[in-house]
């Protein structure tokens, strides 16, 4: 009698008890692992017996994903915040600002960099957290010989026979999926804190099974850093708003959200105007007005000043080379903008910003459930501001997340929502991406206040047990369905290609040593995967023969074209577009190497075809007694 007592007590607990929960959470537990193993680790397809199916991870997939995964590496190694990737703007600012011939200062080995060159164009934070994760495999590969090269010596960077995607990019694809797994389970918090823990669960399973977030993790970029950072702070502002209810001090947690905006500066400059809206929202939300926002503006200032300083003594400029982006549209595509070798234009007017915001913000409309992760619920969002919750944290908190997503708009607008990358499909400039887990979470909890008020005779139909768990199911499948996409249609190259193809770059590094630069369409992947300086494109050709010559002392030794600019539109981009100058290159046109310094061709075969052509200085491939 006693047993079975027992066994209806813990049949209880596990339907209504803690034990539900604890099985709940298990389950979510064994989710985020198995999402996490087939996205980045195991083909799944592969793993029920389709040999030939290609895995969902091919590799860093974002030019300036790649363009921090080389900064990163060169942190690695000691060789401070510097990179492998000469963006002609780049030299033009720093012999503005600095004198001419102070960029070449930066290729010499006895210079005061010792031959590294710096970067003043990236953030710094996401970088810094990929150093450490590289710097940590490259030791234990090393120490136990993991990885070695044909003579039996380690050598971590060198793709194995029969390698396409190497460990580096899945250990910085890993780091990123650590820091969604962390935002989601912030986000729980924050959901149960503000709502209830049922809305919290639902939430979770949305954003866990949002094919938006695993697709940035595949990039490089710092997005989901970001959606770590920026899901502390709004933590922060919770614990501050309860604090504010409950009569007792606000200001710690505010300095705490100061504290992450300041991290979020420093992983991508462009939240700054997420930090304006909040200070706006601080200043109004909590008494005496303007003192927790003054709090916050210093811990931000705290964290991002001497980023600022940096960068003004290596570049000459506190801005960077990432303020001329905000000429995109006006002077062209950000592409043009970085490999302009001429000073910055200063004949913008204010004026000329007008038609780009207005086409730039109505874009963002246009793709706005695209950008929200294409969640059904966060478009609800902005319903739900004009419902009266009952918490108050609750209804202020709302406010905040509108703040900030208004002015995040705006900069997003003002700086252009576009890549030099023009085969990537995520943007780095996406700050819409921090706001999915909020505005899902409102827009959850309303569109289930409207569930509750559906009747049917009378009847709350909510009130059926099978009927609400098949609505809640209904909007989280709803959610999950772009992911279940992506599982069953893998695609068909393990590579990420058009135009990333990691074994055939890597060939370079054999070809090329340290001295030489090699200048090319996606300098971001020679620098990544063949480790060697590379020079983005000119836009002209006299661009190039004057870097060559007086800049670089014809160090340029070899000219790599590939389906950057081959796959580009054949008339607007490459007969009268921003690659007119090198048409007959990319056109294979013989004449094109008359005269030219790099005249001896070497097509290189991708995917059964010479999607890459390489004009070398001489012969650098065939092998030699």
């Amino acid at each position: 009698m006693a047993s079975e007592l027992k066994a209806q007590e813990l049949v209880h607990s596990l339907e209504l008890g803690r034990g539900k929960w604890w099985i709940i959470f298990l389950l979510i537990c064994a989710t985020a692992l198995l999402l996490t193993l087939f996205h980045v680790f195991i083909n799944p397809l592969k793993a029920v017996g389709k040999e030939d199916s290609t895995p969902l991870f091919r590799g860093l997939t974002h030019a300036k994903g790649m363009e921090q995964a080389v900064i990163a590496r060169e942190l690695s190694r000691g060789h401070g915040f510097s990179t492998n990737v000469i963006k002609p703007a780049a030299i033009q600012l720093i012999d503005t600002k600095r004198g001419e011939g102070a960029f070449a200062s930066f290729m010499d080995p006895n210079g005061p960099t010792g031959g590294h060159i710096p970067d003043f164009y990236h953030a710094p934070l996401n970088p810094w957290v990929n150093s450490l994760a590289i710097r940590g495999r490259v030791a234990i590969s090393d120490s136990f010989k993991l990885r070695v090269d044909k003579d039996g010596k380690s050598d971590f960077w060198s793709l194995q026979q029969g390698e396409f995607t190497h460990p580096a990019d899945r250990l910085i694809a890993a780091i990123s999926v650590m820091f969604l797994l962390g935002a989601i389970a912030i986000n729980y918090f924050i959901a149960k804190a503000i709502f209830d823990r049922r809305l919290a669960v639902i939430l979770i399973l949305i954003l866990m099974l949002c094919d938006h977030f695993w697709q940035f993790s595949s990039t490089g970029l710092p997005q989901l850093l970001m959606l770590f950072l920026f899901s502390v702070a709004n933590l922060c502002f919770v614990r501050g708003l309860t604090a504010r209810t409950e009569n007792r001090q606000t200001w710690p947690w505010l300095a705490g959200a100061g504290l992450c905006f300041g991290l979020l500066a420093l992983s991508h400059a462009l939240t700054i105007w997420l930090f304006v809206g909040a200070l706006v929202y601080v200043a109004i939300a909590f008494r005496p007005h303007g003192r927790d926002a003054g709090i916050m503006l210093a811990m931000f200032a705290l964290c991002f000043v001497p980023w600022v300083i940096r960068t003004k003594n290596v570049c000459g400029d506190m801005m960077g080379l990432s303020w001329q982006t905000r000429s995109f549209q006006i002077r062209g595509s950000e592409s043009q903008i970085m490999r302009t070798f001429v000073k910055d234009d200063d004949t913008v007017e204010p004026t000329d910003y007008k038609n780009k915001l207005l086409g730039q913000t109505t874009a963002q409309f246009d793709h706005l459930y695209e950008y929200l992760g294409k969640i059904v619920t966060a478009p609800f969002f902005f319903i739900a501001l004009l419902h009266a919750f009952k918490r108050p944290e609750t209804r202020s908190l709302r406010w905040g997340i509108f703040s900030m997503w208004m002015f995040g708009l705006l900069g997003m607008s003002f700086f252009g929502f576009s890549d030099y990358d023009l085969l990537a499909s995520q943007q780095s400039n996406n700050l819409h991406i921090l706001f999915i887990p909020m505005m899902a979470a409102y827009g959850l909890a309303f569109l289930l206040l409207m569930w509750g008020k559906v009747e049917v005779d009378g009847r709350e139909i909510s009130r059926i047990r099978a009927l609400n768990i098949g609505f809640q199911s209904a909007v989280i499948a709803v959610c999950a369905f772009p992911l279940l996409g992506t599982f069953m249609n893998p695609p068909r190259l393990p590579i990420s290609f058009p135009p990333y193809y990691p074994p055939m770059l890597q060939k370079l590094d054999d070809w090329y040593g340290e001295s030489d630069i090699i200048c090319s369409d996606m300098p971001w992947a020679v620098a990544w995967y063949a480790d060697r300086k590379s020079l983005w494109l000119p836009l002209t050709i006299p661009d190039f023969n004057e870097l060559n010559d007086f800049r670089f002392n014809q160090h340029i030794t070899g000219l790599l074209l590939t389906p950057v600019t081959g796959f580009r539109g054949l008339l607007n981009d490459v007969g009268v577009g921003e690659f007119r100058e090198w048409s007959d290159f990319i056109m294979r046109n013989p004449r094109a190497r008359a005269g030219f310094p790099l005249s001896v061709p070497k097509p290189l075969p991708v995917v059964s075809a010479n999607h890459y052509i390489l004009y070398a200085d001489r012969d650098r491939w065939t092998e030699r007694q």
